[in-house]
């Protein structure tokens, strides 16, 4: 579905930029603070399920790096 909306060939460009915006934000801002305080109350959605949700932007780097090596491994020859 995020390949309709964003073409692949932008794939490796995306991934580092998402990369590298989710390792500033988890070092600068203490993002990895707030995720891994195990002291912290859960209290609503977001904080009862802040390790997932604050991952899917890994996980989406991971995604289009796999498209990115997807696209250069099956080249039409």
């Amino acid at each position: 579905m995020l390949l309709c909306l964003i073409d692949a060939r932008h794939s490796c460009l995306i991934a580092i930029t998402l990369i590298s915006l989710y390792q500033f934000a988890l070092s600068t801002f203490g993002l990895s603070e707030y995720i891994l305080d195990a002291d912290g109350e859960r209290v609503g959605l977001f904080d009862a399920n802040r390790e997932g949700i604050c991952s899917c932007c890994g996980y989406l780097a991971l995604y289009f790096a796999g498209v990115q090596l997807g696209r250069m491994l099956l080249r039409p020859r």
